[in-house]
């Protein structure tokens, strides 16, 4: 193991720390070692003798089924193998995946280094044409993911399927509401799985939404951050991904630009309206509950509004 050239100092925050003692487990020489994103994961870039990477900490709450990462680095590491562009997974010194790493709570935080990925996220100027390029990638990944194994992940057969307590009906003045909203999406989820043929269901990215989508120069569309990635039907996938455009002012327009593009490629599902809506509304319930969990203040107002609007309307539609 090649030593890290990088002197620890006393000013360093906890979590710097602990990607310093990560990169011990690595055949990396980092010699610069720069945060540069914090949400749920914190994210490094590592400036290395002979490359750059991206060091991913999770946090010490752990939503995802234990065997993510594996599942996760076998996924890439296929992909990348067929020619498809994704970040590489860099195995410890040990050939591991990942390495678990104890914070000063005795807390393990899951991290994982992969090579970095030069470019723009496609999020950026969001239109038409880059999310048609984002439904051809995610047919691509639907085609790939159809002949493989799906073990080791969780299912995407419940509202809620990371591993946090419901906190829906906590939510001050909006409680009742949600919590009818998710017991009626919940059937449009079962009913969907109970339609599908026994053994169809396979692996989804999970999360391809623009933000997780780097346009990389002479390169394309390179999908990343498939931590998030279940067991599933392409409906769902799909659903997330038009959840993501949002209150985007040309919403319309790239929801259809998006099914032109994944259509080129694959089979668009056939889905009624309602039952794609009902979908919709299931990710921002789901969402919503990871942002209850992990916030560490109040909500605001605005958001807790928006979702409470959308499941009302979901409701007075009658589609549940």
């Amino acid at each position: 193991m090649r030593g890290l050239g990088v002197l620890f100092e006393a000013s360093l925050t906890e979590e710097r720390k602990l990607a310093m003692i990560a990169l011990r487990f690595f055949p990396v020489e980092a010699r610069r070692v720069t945060r540069v994103a914090r949400s749920f994961n914190t994210v490094y870039r590592i400036e290395g003798a002979d490359g750059t990477y991206a060091l991913r900490i999770g946090p010490p709450l752990q939503i995802h089924a234990t065997g993510t990462a594996q599942a996760e680095a076998a996924w890439q590491r296929s992909l990348y193998n067929d020619g498809l562009a994704v970040p590489e997974v860099v195995e410890t010194s040990l050939g591991e995946p990942m390495v678990l790493v104890d914070d000063p709570e005795g807390r393990a935080r899951t991290c994982v280094l992969f090579t970095w990925i030069r470019g723009r996220s496609m999020r950026t100027r969001l239109a038409p044409p880059r999310a048609r390029k984002l439904g051809q990638l995610m047919a691509r990944l639907h085609e790939h993911a159809a002949a493989r194994r799906a073990d080791g992940v969780l299912r995407a057969d419940r509202v809620l399927y990371w591993r946090l307590p419901d906190q829906l009906g906590d939510v001050p003045e909006h409680g009742k509401v949600l919590i009818e909203a998710r017991d009626s999406v919940q059937l449009v989820i079962d009913d969907l799985w109970r339609r599908r043929p026994a053994g169809s269901p396979h692996l989804l990215h999970g999360d391809l939404t623009p933000a997780n989508v780097i346009e990389a120069p002479g390169v394309g569309p390179v999908p990343i951050d498939f931590q998030d990635m279940v067991v599933g039907f392409a409906e769902q996938d799909i659903s997330f991904a038009l959840a993501s455009f949002g209150r985007h002012h040309d919403r319309d327009g790239l929801t259809q630009s998006f099914r032109d593009g994944y259509s080129e490629v694959r089979t668009w599902p056939d889905v009624p309206q309602a039952v794609m809506r009902g979908l919709i509304v299931a990710r921002g319930l789901h969402q919503l509950n990871l942002s209850l969990a992990t916030a560490e203040g109040p909500l605001p107002r605005e958001y807790l509004d928006h979702h409470a609007s959308r499941a009302r309307a979901w409701l007075a539609s009658g589609s549940g």
